[in-house]
């Protein structure tokens, strides 16, 4: 498990994800950063450009988007649903 950060940037700085959230991997990390936009997006007003910027613990950047260019997508791949795949 790895600590992520989900901050966002906009045109007045920098706001900080101080807690940071333990992931397993590459796919949770996705879809915690669409959780993140999506509750940012409905908690906030702001109208300004802004972008997710997750950093890792040892603060590298690992994912970087802009918040309302990707609006569209993340609501889409928030309402996929997760089929679970069954070998036989």
């Amino acid at each position: 498990m790895r600590t992520y950060f989900f901050n966002i940037r906009d045109d007045l700085g920098l706001i900080e994800d101080e807690d940071g959230i333990e992931l397993s991997g590459e796919v949770a990390l996705w879809l915690e950063a669409i959780r993140s936009v999506d509750e940012f997006v409905r908690d906030t007003s702001r109208c300004s450009p802004m972008r997710l910027e997750v950093t890792d613990s040892e603060g590298r950047t690992v994912l970087m988007t802009p918040v309302q260019a990707s609006l569209n997508t993340w609501r889409y791949l928030s309402n996929l649903a997760v089929v679970p795949l069954s070998l036989h």
